[in-house]
């Protein structure tokens, strides 16, 4: 394994794809997960993420959600 820095994929908008796979059980389950929580497999995929790592997630109930603001044209 190389020390190479990390460089992000091309960006999808704000956004990057993530490719991987998992097992057809583990792909249900996860998918039910999601629906139940009200979030898409990426939110949800995301979420687990950041949870992961301790950070706020739209999960957990300490996520608080800070839309961007757009400044108005005067």
């Amino acid at each position: 394994m190389t020390n190479k820095a990390y460089e992000p994929p091309k960006l999808d908008g704000s956004r990057v794809a993530l490719r991987g796979r998992v097992l057809p059980d583990q792909h249900k389950r996860a998918t039910e997960d999601a629906l139940e929580a009200g979030l898409s497999l990426s939110e949800y995929l995301g979420a687990l993420i950041d949870r992961a790592r301790g950070l706020p997630n739209k999960l957990d109930s300490n996520y608080t959600t800070q839309e961007a603001l757009i400044p108005r044209a005067s």
